[in-house]
């Protein structure tokens, strides 16, 4: 009973998935083995909708990061764990900036308000700078369906 409950329950993840974000080249060079396990975090964070799972692909694109680090999330409870808890912050971050986005009345391109949370440029200029840039990249890559590097 259980496998076949959960065997369900993956093919809803990934039949949503599927809904949100388009085929890419990019997202199954990086993220492919990771999936299953970036969408769980995202529903689990209700990072939902196609414009915040896209930024949340964008990110880990950006990022890049290696085991424990893979969505760049430096917290001391986060850095060195593992995927699930990397993916889990990253999906806590965007939806609670989405929310103050709103609440700050939309004051700029949301990316560029998450921008401000995720990488503050009092951090690294530069590093600001290069991140707002490289994740609307992915993420205009990842809305275009673009299937080349």
């Amino acid at each position: 009973m259980r496998v076949n409950r959960m065997k369900t329950i993956n093919t809803i993840l990934w039949l949503i998935f599927a809904f949100f974000c388009p085929t890419c080249e990019a997202v199954q060079k990086v993220c492919e083995s990771e999936l299953d396990t970036i969408v769980r975090a995202a529903i689990r964070n209700e990072c939902t909708g196609k414009e915040n799972f896209r930024i949340l692909l964008a990110v880990r694109l950006q990022e890049n990061g290696g085991p424990g680090k893979e969505f760049g999330i430096k917290h001391p409870r986060a850095w060195g764990t593992d995927l699930d808890t990397q993916a889990g912050w990253a999906a806590a971050t965007i939806t609670k900036s989405r929310f103050r986005w709103r609440v700050a009345g939309r004051p700029s391109e949301f990316i560029y308000f998450l921008a401000d949370r995720y990488c503050p440029k009092e951090c690294d200029r530069v590093g600001h700078i290069n991140w707002k840039k490289n994740v609307k990249y992915w993420f205009e890559r990842l809305k275009n369906g673009n299937d080349t590097i």
